[in-house]
């Protein structure tokens, strides 16, 4: 709707006001303080050139205002990739969204991004809302809204289309008005329409609630002005009124608002005077000016106020810190580009020719193979030259160049100076001398594992195969043997299904450390081995994302451990969440599943959803690391953990879990429709430490007796029963569950529920509530010959137990089913 008098402002239709990065109005938390929290202010910034990307401010009073080391989102978007005016809030489901400008002209859109916080983000896209007005000079400081009621999101920015409105005092190719869309995901948007048109040229409106009315703080661009003006409504959608006459001199722009107490701060950009300004009001009619009280880094150009936990804020202080430009070095492949680009187009092809496409859409065909299904128990295997020293973790090659590590302090009293003794040299005594596959085969078959999936290649590097891409791995050095070839024998031989894993995206910043330091990864002959060894949080923010040579070599690199050993499970770290990997991915996959077809073997790739987002689901299977979900899943998930606490590889003081709980994951994860991938971590010499050895074969004697209750089965209609919850979500898996003897898991076969009891009742009565209602035909513990005495009534099914369990640490009931 458009309104002829000029102290009016029409606006397209707006159901609630702008929600900065909470649910509600970024006021002061009371309910904050009373917890104990404090609450924390960040004001989304740039700086000129504007090319840096993302700047953040905090405060706690939102006065005193201090820079966040970093830039935490390098623009890519549109034709400029500038990030001006950045816009920030967060919607109902914890999801950042960001929108800003990305060029002074030419661009008809802006830019947009999402992310969880703050520093792993989406893809970038360019939203070209303005492409439908082919004259339209800009799109200018975008600005999001939550509208609450309306459970969508509003963008409204500047734009000028010459001719459209009279100039009056305005350069033709400088006279704005505001338009917007909606959107309730980001992927669909509604068309166009006008959003302000005040009759004078504008940009920057912000929505303000005051009680039952609402304001809008804009500026009039027109030149006599170009300074901020407030509006009069008694709806968000309109109509305003009372435009009021300038509440700020002349060069501010950019308003954001926030409210402290009874007191609305609009803070402005006074450009002219190479400063930042600060006006208090409680009514938007009388306006104190306490910009004296006020202070703002030097450089700050103008974004969005909004309210994060002092939590989120010492996270966004940690990974600012860490941030060093320029560090890493360039990945120099070790094949002729020739080879390279002949062996990409082989990769292309075969993804290209079959049942899969590479692209999501035909990527979603996937389906979960059966074999995957009825396995539940799965060997995952870290080792490799990381377990020579042995100490910390598996992440000792990088922590070892971290200034003030234990691994760090740990490596200088034992191994000497950095320069002198680096992650190489433990290479050579990496010798494998007492891997035997065949033991390890035999091993995993007795513990009742179905697949296997050795590390191929972990972010250190060095591929456990014969390889084509690097001469340190280990048929060339330290053990001189293909580990992953001679394994993949000895399992197939046991009947065991073989996948593999590969960590190579990591290794673009695993050694990064080492460039900050006198170290041998600063030596140019040794980066063969330690790649390009960039800044992790820079090339997080997108400034440093890996370059097209390296992830040539990383989809290279996959597709080489696909021919080369068959896996039919292909697991990968997380890191390939980051944007550049997208069309990758979709190589990959198709290359892969095209592959498994060919040969006849279904196959499966397993992804994560941690610090960003990769495959989508649908398309592979869900790893949710070191944790699990709360529920049934619809889709075959799976949890990746270890039999140790504290490493994945092998070191001198592990945290042991115990088997028994292992069994527990195991059942609690296969009756919410996952499997398990159980992780153990050799010695340098190639044998398995007595301890992993003893739980291994203690869960395979427990699935001896109730491996019928886990193998093969399907989630029942209820995941289980009980007061005792098992975490939800990765790394949740903690210290073990206290379960009682009222908590049971349930999976099912066709005509039979499985009664998992996961503690044994001191009375000798199970009770399963939720069997209340069944049809039961009969009742018997897996593990014993001996008839039960069953009945049901008003509490459930009521099992009288043998005086002791067939297994322990827990028994199961198969409870067949009348047809």
């Amino acid at each position: 709707m458009v309104n002829a008098f000029p102290t009016k402002v029409s606006c397209f239709a707006i159901a609630a006001v702008a929600l900065c990065c909470s649910a509600g109005w970024p006021s002061s938390a009371h309910g904050d303080e009373e917890s104990g929290a404090r609450s924390v202010y960040l004001f989304t910034s740039f700086e000129e050139p504007a090319d840096a990307g993302l700047r953040l401010l905090w405060s706690h009073d939102g006065l005193q205002w201090e820079r966040i080391p970093g830039a935490f989102l390098r623009p890519h978007a549109g034709g400029g990739k500038l990030m001006r005016d950045p816009s920030l809030v967060r919607g109902p489901d914890g999801w950042f969204h960001l929108v800003w400008t990305t060029a002074w002209r030419g661009d008809n859109g802006f830019g947009h991004a999402r992310s969880r916080d703050l520093v792993h983000w989406s893809p970038q896209e360019f939203v070209p809302v303005m492409k439908h007005e082919p004259t339209t000079v800009n799109v200018w400081a975008p600005e999001v809204f939550y509208d609450e009621p309306g459970e969508r999101f509003i963008i409204a920015w500047a734009s000028t289309i010459p001719g459209r409105y009279p100039d009056g005092l305005e350069e033709h190719q400088n006279n704005h008005r505001m338009y917007a869309t909606t959107t309730r995901d980001f992927r669909e948007f509604t068309p166009t329409e006008l959003f302000c048109e005040p009759g004078f040229s504008v940009i920057d409106a912000v929505i303000v609630p005051l009680g039952d009315d609402y304001h809008l703080v804009l500026k009039d661009n027109t030149r006599p002005v170009l300074g901020l003006r407030v509006a009069q409504g008694e709806s968000p959608l309109g109509p305003w009124t009372d435009v009021s006459e300038p509440i700020t001199r002349k060069f501010t722009e950019g308003p954001t608002v926030a409210k402290f107490g009874d007191d609305y701060r609009i803070y402005f950009d006074a450009y002219g005077d190479h400063k930042y300004g600060v006006l208090a009001t409680t009514d938007f009619e009388t306006f104190r000016d306490i910009s004296d009280r006020a202070s703002f880094p030097e450089g700050h150009k103008h974004g969005t106020i909004c309210r994060v936990t002092q939590q989120e804020l010492d996270y966004l202080k940690r990974v600012g810190g860490e941030m060093r430009l320029g560090a890493g070095q360039d990945f120099a492949p070790q094949l002729p580009q020739e080879e390279i680009d002949r062996r990409l187009a082989e990769v292309d092809k075969v993804a290209a020719q079959g049942p899969f496409q590479p692209n999501w859409a035909s990527l979603k065909e996937f389906q979960s193979p059966e074999w995957y299904a009825d396995a539940k128990l799965g060997v995952f295997i870290h080792w490799g030259a990381y377990s020579v020293p042995a100490f910390g973790s598996e992440w000792y090659p990088r922590n070892m160049y971290t200034k003030g590590s234990p691994e760090y302090e740990h490596h200088l009293k034992t191994y000497g100076p950095l320069n002198k003794f680096g992650y190489k040299d433990f290479i050579p005594r990496f010798k494998a001398e007492r891997f035997d596959p065949a033991a390890w085969a035999k091993l995993f078959k007795d513990a009742g594992v179905r697949y296997v999936v050795p590390v191929a290649e972990h972010h250190d590097g060095f591929p456990m195969y014969a390889s084509d891409y690097t001469t340190w791995d280990a048929s060339e050095r330290g053990p001189r043997r293909d580990v992953i070839a001679d394994l993949a024998d000895a399992l197939r031989a046991q009947d065991i299904v073989v996948g593999a894993s590969s960590h190579r995206a990591e290794n673009w910043w695993f050694f990064g450390q080492g460039r900050l330091l006198d170290s041998d990864v600063q030596a140019p002959a040794n980066a063969k081995l330690y790649g390009p060894a960039h800044n992790k949080r820079v090339s997080e923010s997108q400034a440093e994302p890996p370059s097209q040579a390296f992830l040539d070599d990383w989809l290279l690199r996959s597709c080489e451990i696909v021919d080369k050993h068959r896996p039919q499970v292909m697991y990968f770290d997380w890191w390939i969440c980051q944007p550049v990997f997208q069309p990758y991915l979709q190589r990959f996959a198709a290359y892969y599943y095209n592959r498994a077809a060919e040969w006849g073997q279904p196959a499966a790739i397993n992804f994560k959803e941690w610090e960003g987002y990769s495959f989508p689901r649908g398309t592979g299977v869900l790893d949710v690391e070191r944790g699990k979900f709360a529920g049934i899943e619809p889709e075959l998930w799976q949890t990746c953990t270890s039999v140790s606490k504290n490493s994945w590889g092998y070191i001198e003081g592990h945290k042991y879990k115990t088997s028994g709980q292992l069994v527990h994951d195991l059942i609690d994860i296969v009756s919410k429709n996952g499997v398990m991938l159980l992780n153990i971590g050799p010695k340098a010499d190639g044998t398995i430490p007595d301890q992993e050895q003893a739980m291994l074969r203690e869960i395979g004697a427990w699935l001896a007796v109730n491996g019928e209750a886990i193998y093969g089965t399907r989630p029942w209609i209820e995941f289980g029963e009980g007061p005792t919850t098992a975490g939800d979500g990765a790394f949740s898996d903690g210290d073990a569950a206290r379960f009682t003897a009222a908590d049971f898991r349930f999976t099912a076969k066709p005509g039979v529920v499985y009664a998992i009891g996961l503690a044994w009742p001191e009375d000798g009565r199970a009770v399963i509530e939720s069997l209340a209602d069944a049809k039961v035909a009969g009742v018997g513990l897996l593990g014993s010959d001996k008839t039960l005495e069953w009945r049901l009534d008003a509490s459930g099914l009521v099992v009288s137990l043998p005086a002791e369990p067939a297994a322990s640490p827990a028994y199961a009931l198969r409870v067949q089913l009348a047809e």
